[in-house]
């Protein structure tokens, strides 16, 4: 994918301004919504390096994907068909199979495609682009933390807009790039990652890419640290006696984590977001 600093925001329209170099990379930004972008990207492969952290750490996602199946039980759906974007492993499908779900993933990564089929999840290894399904079909569709590895996302929404009934829901996790953590720390910010991440969402940017496909924002969440988990006490107990480095992070940005999220201007942006005819 090549870029340029004279391109277009893809959310509003406005000309992209060089926001900093970060190694390698340039980022650029919109004036108007501070959509980011990534302008000399390494785009993903049929691999991914956190494939085995998935696996190594599942009660640690387990944990993360309750606050998800959370906001999804608040809209009170019943089970019905579920297709996720990025599935990585299946963890976060196989906790809602349990519930009913009838689900399906998108994974390109082969690795994990395959340890997710073991958890019997069925996984298809294709771009979602490219996916041949029956239009309407699914009642909840799930990207998380895959949007902004993506080449085309407004191509991604529209098709998961095709995809989804009338009324259907999506729910989006990415990094807030308009986030607190995000806006003092800058080209420092741990959840930048311009190797990985070729765009850059706040949540007015976000929400405008969604109207332009056809979706009409219901809710949206910006927790920070360990109150990005379903049971934040949960979290400090097993990174307690798991002896990991992070129980230390956790401890020390408990309370700015806190007043942060209450204040939902976290490091994490989710969204939920309803298909419109």
């Amino acid at each position: 994918m090549k870029m340029n600093m004279s391109d277009k925001c893809l959310a509003c329209g406005e000309k992209m301004q060089f926001w900093g170099k970060v190694g390698e990379y340039n980022i650029s930004v919109c004036p108007k919504c501070g959509f980011g972008k990534t302008d000399n990207p390494t785009i993903q492969g049929s691999g991914y390096h956190r494939d085995a952290v998935y696996q190594q750490e599942s009660e640690q996602f387990k944990n993360i994907f309750q606050r998800r199946i959370k906001l999804i039980n608040s809209l009170n759906l019943k089970p019905g068909r579920v297709l996720e974007v990025g599935s990585s492993t299946g963890l976060l499908l196989s906790i809602l199979k349990e519930k009913g779900w009838k689900v399906t993933g998108v994974e390109i990564s082969s690795e994990a495609a395959r340890y997710a089929e073991r958890r019997g999840v069925s996984t298809l290894q294709i771009p979602i682009e490219e996916l041949n399904l029956p239009l309407k079909s699914f009642d909840l569709i799930i990207a998380n933390h895959t949007l902004e590895h993506l080449q085309n996302p407004e191509e991604v929404l529209q098709k998961i807009h095709e995809l989804l009934r009338d009324g259907g829901i999506l729910l989006i996790d990415v990094p807030n790039f308009g986030g607190f953590s995000a806006r003092i720390f800058k080209k420092s910010w741990f959840a930048l990652l311009p190797q990985e991440h070729l765009w850059h969402f706040t949540f007015d940017s976000l929400s405008r890419i969604l109207k332009l496909s056809g979706f009409e924002v219901i809710n949206h969440t910006s927790p920070s640290g360990v109150f990005d988990y379903g049971d934040p006490t949960k979290e400090l107990w097993q990174s307690f006696i798991g002896f990991k480095k992070r129980f230390f992070t956790n401890m020390v940005t408990l309370l700015p984590n806190l007043l942060i999220t209450l204040l939902n201007d976290g490091a994490t942006l989710t969204v939920l977001a309803k298909a419109k005819k």
